[in-house]
């Protein structure tokens, strides 16, 4: 996947436990909205983001749709400058695309009693 469409994101945000319970329009309009910051981009600079939208990315971030890094670069006078990042996560998002977002399911603790009654 060389750039994430509008599309592809849509249908990824649809997979996702965040938008269960949403309208369509408002999943299409989460789409367009992280489609707005990115653009052609596999990136964007922190810096451009105000709280609220690095709270949705943060979001985000945690079902694995983004990510973060971070670049130091050497400014005058030998100062470093510590430039943050957001990017896609095209390796999950061609993994919902194909796959489907699956939750880690708990583990369920066995019923002592049940196994106990199919043995008897």
């Amino acid at each position: 996947m060389e750039i994430v469409t509008y599309e592809a994101l849509y249908e990824v945000l649809k997979e996702l436990p965040l938008t269960r319970g949403m309208k369509d329009e408002d999943i299409k309009n989460l789409a367009h909205y992280i489609v707005n910051f990115f653009g052609y981009s596999d990136r964007i600079v922190d810096n451009i983001l105000t709280p609220e939208d690095r709270h949705v990315f943060i979001m985000l971030e945690e079902f694995g749709i983004l990510g973060t890094y971070e670049e130091e670069l050497t400014v005058l006078r030998g100062k470093l400058w510590r430039v943050h990042y957001w990017v896609y996560r095209k390796d999950m998002i061609e993994k919902i695309l194909k796959e489907g977002y699956h939750e880690k399911k708990e583990k369920k603790e066995k019923n002592v009693y049940d196994e106990i009654f199919k043995e008897v």
